[in-house]
Formats: structure tokens, C-alpha cells, sequence
């Protein structure tokens, strides 16, 4: 196009000259360039040109440089409706409105769509997950709208610092991303350590049978027992070792899958009750290794060699005899493990009784008990049939050592051994079984294990399953309570007079399509079962999973300070562990202040155990 000549374009069977005046000069250009009046342009312009009365010179970008494009940019100006209109743009007055309704029309009716949409997926469950927003996110576009404070992405208000914590710093970040409950549930050792290597002992401040308010700071959630008699064989146990009775010693058995498997649930609890109630043992521990990543806090255990090992939940015996912990541990010779009371921490240090669990049969070898490297005692496993046995030794209350080992001559099967001393105390067994279910105990002999458990002798029995299920995408829930009354019930046979309670999985995470973590759907069915199956047996029930913090808990514990869970979102942390532990223990104890307070409470004989 050469300077100077006019173009026409056509509107409506108008001709409206486009001249040199509506154009920006252009001698200096090699080149100019007029876009068609059907292109997309910015503003009023873009509309239709037949929806226009009034002459219309669409914007001309000319750019130019050495590659042809791209560096220089010149626009031409717009002349839209009334050209004497002292902004040059559209007036609302000019042409013919009517021409634009429909469009209009259209818009409001797909605007009016989508929130009808956006409203419905609050009252129709199956869309939630096309919920716009949901309790605990940030509010819409608040990120946009947000001013940049410097923080990283995400963090807007984020005040933790980086790197490991003080003591004063892990307090303050347990209450920012926890609450101040929860952080109240945090061990007063972890919290006194920060993030640091070294855990310090903690002294207890509270002894004696009453039950101060501030040791029950941070309960979320107290014991459900709709019969309100359901936990009183253990108070009662409980309230003759709070008041210092000679030989009191309060036993509690607590059977569980991975939750409970490396003790740091259950060590919590342990040392919880033990610093406040007396330190009466450390309890059962296996022979070997059990199911990785098996360990106990508070022990000293060494076991060179491994065991042969049978699991109920493999169910690779056929005569069912698992033993008390689930496993049965063998070897022909050789093998040896050492068992001590720990020199850290702050209870383990000493026991006066030691007794070892094992099996008698036909083809049975020797085991060898020596005590503070002392000469071995010989035990013989051999007998006409099969049958458990027991055997203990004495020793005088102190740091000791203890060595088991399958001497030879026959097939050794251990089940395990305990320690303990005469108490006032409290003992707290941890039986956890990595990859356990329920339904799965039922594996074992059920006189067999009624005998385990009668032998023991515990005062309060926890049976801790649930989170494995979770992953049962099409579970029969008729069938999983009906498994749970008859593991309860075998559970109980061998101390009827026991209290019972079913101890609610964690909550178990997935990625959901909103991206966030959710519950997995599972989750709060089997609760609800166990809630149901825990008040038919006579048994009490502690909601871990609510206490946690309900739907998505293990995604907010996963983004804690300091981390509560890992990212599978169905394993907490060490610190986690420890804040179900504290949990749990509040509310017994909650539980037991209660119980101090009714008029009638009745005190019975001190707990027979072996």
C-alpha cells in the first residue's frame, strides 16, 4: 500500500473511506499493513462490524525490524460510533443495543449455569469433588489477591523458621500447625529436645491415686464406653497401684499392626503410665525379630543370628500355636539372643523376674539361659506331646542381662520372655504385627492363645486394628464385623474378666482429584464398625481417627512442624506415634479421674499374675 492512497471498506453497502489521517505516518516504514475487518481486536473493536451504524479503522500493528517482525510496534487510532466522542471509544448510546442482547443473553445463561453447577455439588455428595471450595482451603483466587510478603509459596503467613528447632521455636511451631490441643500431645521430651539428637528425661511431677486437671491438657477425645462399666476391671487395677499397694501391678496388652510395631506408640504410652504410676517391667518382648521393623524402646536387645520365624498372619502352622506376640520362633542351634534392662531413658532400668515362653514337643532341643554372663541353665524342650510351658528365674532388683540360646539336640520354638518387677506398676505389653488385620488372629489355635493370654494376665486388653483393611476397596463390612466379634471374643477367652477396647485405626490418606490429601472412603465405615462391634461385645472404644483431626487429618499432620506423617499418608511419624500415644493415655486418664469420682467405686484384689 503506497502513502496516500485511499482504501475502501465496506459496512452495511456504506463506503467508508479510510484515509491517510486515520493512519499514523508512515513514510518512515518499509512496509504498511491493514488487517482485515474480520480480525480479532482488542475492545469494542472486536465486535462484529455489522453489529456497528458508525465507520470503524480496526487497529494496525506495524512492526518491523531487521528479521522483518517483531521490535517496533505502531497502532492506529480507533474510530468507533460518534468520532467527536471525547474518548474516541464506544458510547453506550450509539447504535443499536438490541443487536447485542442475545449475546448477553447467552452470557447470563451460561454464568447462571455454572453456579446452579457450583451449588449443587454442595448438596449432591457424588460432585464434591467439583466443590469450588472446601473447609481448609484458602479461599478462591485468595492467592491472587494475597500481597507478596516474601514468605515462600504457600506460606503466606508462615512464621516457623528454617532448618532444626529450639526447644522454645519446636513449641511454638507445634501450636501454628497443630493447634493448641494437639501440640499439647507432643512428649514434654521431644519438646524439650526441639529438633536436637539428644532426648532428655522429663521428670514426672504428679504421683499419688488423684489425677491433676493439667495432666489431662491437650484431650481431644475421651473414651466412648456406652455401658459405662466396661473399663472398670482396669481402673480398679489402676486405682490399687496408684495408691501404693504392695505387689499392684496394672497389666495392659496391646495387640496392633505397623502402627504399634517399632514401640513408639505404645512406648509412649509405656513410659506415660510408668513414670507416673511406677515403672513394674518392661513387659513382653519377642525371641528374635518378629515382622521388620520390630523394635522396642526401654530394652536392651541383641540378636546376632536370626530366628526361624511363623507369623499367625502367615498361617503357616497348621496347629494354630503363634503364641502371645503372634509369632513362634525356631532354631535348631547356634542361635542366641540377649535381653537387657537399658542404661537410657527414663524407666527399663532394672527388673527382678524373668520368664521365657516356649513350646514343648516331641522332637524338642535345649535352650540356655545364662544370667549376667553367668554359667547357662539348661531348659529342655522335649516332651511326649506338644504343649506350652513356662520358666522363670529371680534376681535381685538391678541392671541385668539375659541370654537365651538354642543349645542344640532338637527343634528350640520360643514365643518370647518377659521382664518385670514386683510393682506398685504399671507393665505394658506391645504385641504389634506388621501387615496384621483382625480376621487374620483368627489364624491362631483359639484354646492355645485363650492359654497365652490367661497365662499373662493383663487387666485391660487393646486390640488396635483397621488400618490395612483400609485399602478394601469393595469390603464386606457385614463379614468384617462379624471377624471382629469372634477375634474379640477369643481375645477375651483367657481372661473374660478383663477390660476390653477397640482402639480405632489412624486416618488413611490418598491424593484425591482436587490434589489435596483426603480420607481414604474406607476409613470412617470401619470406625463406625468398630464403634458398633466394640458396644455389642461389652467393650470400650477410643476414635483415634477423630481425635486426629477427622477427614484429611494425615495430609495437615504430613505438613506439620515437626512432620507428624510421612508422605504415604498412612504412616504418622515418630512424633506422630507419640501424639496418638499421648492421646490415648489423656483419655485414659480421663477415663480413671472419672471413675475416682463415682461414690461406689470399689477397690478389688491386687491383680493375679504369674
Amino acid at each position: 500500500m503506497k502513502e496516500g492512497c485511499n482504501d475502501l471498506v465496506e459496512q452495511e453497502s456504506k463506503v467508508v473511506p479510510v484515509g491517510p489521517a486515520a493512519l499514523p505516518d508512515t513514510a518512515a516504514l518499509p512496509f504498511t499493513a491493514a488487517l482485515p475487518v474480520t480480525a480479532s481486536l482488542p475492545g469494542p473493536a472486536s465486535l462484529p462490524v455489522a453489529a456497528q451504524d458508525s465507520a470503524i479503522v480496526p487497529v494496525v500493528d506495524v512492526h518491523h525490524d531487521e528479521a522483518g517482525f517483531g521490535a517496533q510496534y505502531a497502532q492506529a487510532p480507533l474510530a468507533i460510533g460518534n468520532a467527536s466522542h471525547p474518548t474516541g471509544g464506544f458510547d453506550p448510546g450509539d447504535g443499536d443495543w438490541r443487536t447485542r442482547a442475545p449475546a448477553l443473553r447467552h452470557l447470563g445463561t451460561v454464568a447462571g449455569t455454572l453456579l446452579l453447577f457450583a451449588i449443587s455439588t454442595y448438596a449432591i455428595p457424588g460432585l464434591s469433588d467439583w466443590r469450588p471450595w472446601m473447609p481448609g482451603e484458602s479461599l478462591p483466587m485468595a492467592k491472587m489477591l494475597a500481597l507478596k510478603t516474601g514468605d515462600s509459596e504457600g506460606d503466606g503467613n508462615r512464621t516457623i523458621p528454617e532448618g532444626p528447632l529450639s526447644p522454645q521455636q519446636a513449641r511454638a511451631a507445634a501450636v501454628e500447625t497443630l493447634g493448641s490441643d494437639l501440640a499439647k500431645n507432643l512428649s514434654p521430651e521431644t519438646l524439650a529436645a526441639g529438633e536436637g539428637a539428644d532426648v532428655p528425661d522429663v521428670p514426672e511431677t504428679h504421683s499419688g491415686i488423684k489425677i491433676d486437671l493439667d495432666e489431662m491438657e491437650g484431650l481431644v477425645r475421651p473414651i466412648e464406653d456406652p455401658s459405662g462399666r466396661a473399663m472398670d476391671a482396669f481402673y480398679m487395677a489402676l486405682a490399687r497401684t496408684a495408691g501404693g499397694k504392695p505387689g499392684a501391678v496394672t497389666r495392659i496388652a496391646h495387640w496392633g499392626d505397623s502402627t504399634i510395631a517399632a514401640d513408639d506408640v505404645t512406648g509412649t504410652l509405656r513410659r506415660r503410665f510408668q513414670k507416673r504410676f511406677g515403672d513394674a517391667g518392661h513387659g513382653f518382648h519377642l525371641a528374635g525379630k518378629g515382622s521388620l521393623p520390630y523394635r522396642h524402646k526401654d530394652v536392651r536387645w541383641d540378636e546376632p543370628r536370626n530366628w526361624a520365624l511363623h507369623s499367625v498372619i502367615s498361617d503357616d502352622r497348621k496347629d494354630g500355636r503363634y503364641g502371645y506376640g503372634g509369632f513362634l520362633q525356631r532354631a535348631s542351634g547356634g542361635v542366641k539372643t540377649t535381653f537387657g534392662s537399658s542404661d537410657i531413658g527414663p524407666v527399663g532400668r532394672s527388673f527382678t523376674r524373668f520368664e521365657l515362653w516356649y513350646q514343648a514337643h516331641p522332637e524338642g532341643g535345649a535352650l540356655e539361659v545364662s544370667v549376667d554372663a553367668g554359667a547357662p541353665q539348661v531348659v529342655t524342650s522335649r516332651s511326649d506331646s506338644v504343649e506350652d510351658r513356662w520358666w522363670s528365674l529371680e534376681v535381685d532388683d538391678g541392671p541385668h542381662q539375659v541370654t537365651v540360646k538354642a543349645a542344640g539336640g532338637g527343634d528350640a520354638r520360643v514365643y518370647g520372655v518377659t521382664m518385670e518387677r514386683p510393682g506398685p506398676g504399671v507393665v505394658y505389653d506391645s504385641m504389634g504385627i506388621v501387615g496384621a488385620r483382625a480376621s487374620r488372629m483368627l489364624n491362631a489355635d483359639s484354646a492355645h492363645f485363650a492359654d497365652q493370654v490367661g497365662h499373662r494376665s493383663p487387666d485391660l486388653l487393646v486390640i488396635a486394628f483397621g488400618g490395612n483393611e483400609a485399602g478394601d476397596d469393595h469390603m464386606n463390612f457385614d463379614k468384617y464385623r462379624e471377624q471382629l466379634s469372634k477375634v474379640i471374643k477369643m481375645m477375651r477367652a483367657g481372661r473374660p474378666q478383663a477390660s476390653c477396647l477397640l482402639m480405632a485405626p489412624l486416618d488413611q490418606g490418598e491424593v484425591g482429584p482436587r490434589g489435596g490429601v483426603r480420607t481414604m472412603p474406607t476409613i470412617p465405615r470401619i470406625v463406625e464398625s468398630q464403634r458398633t462391634v466394640a458396644a455389642a461385645e461389652g467393650c470400650a472404644f477410643f476414635d483415634t481417627w477423630t481425635a486426629m483431626g477427622g477427614n484429611g487429618a494425615m495430609g495437615r499432620w504430613y505438613k506439620s512442624r515437626p512432620r507428624l506423617g510421612w508422605g504415604d499418608y498412612r504412616h504418622a511419624s515418630p512424633a506422630g506415634y507419640e501424639v496418638i500415644g499421648s492421646l490415648f493415655y489423656k483419655a485414659l486418664l480421663k477415663g480413671f479421674s472419672d471413675f475416682l469420682q463415682r461414690p461406689a467405686a470399689a477397690v478389688p484384689p491386687v491383680s493375679s499374675g504369674p
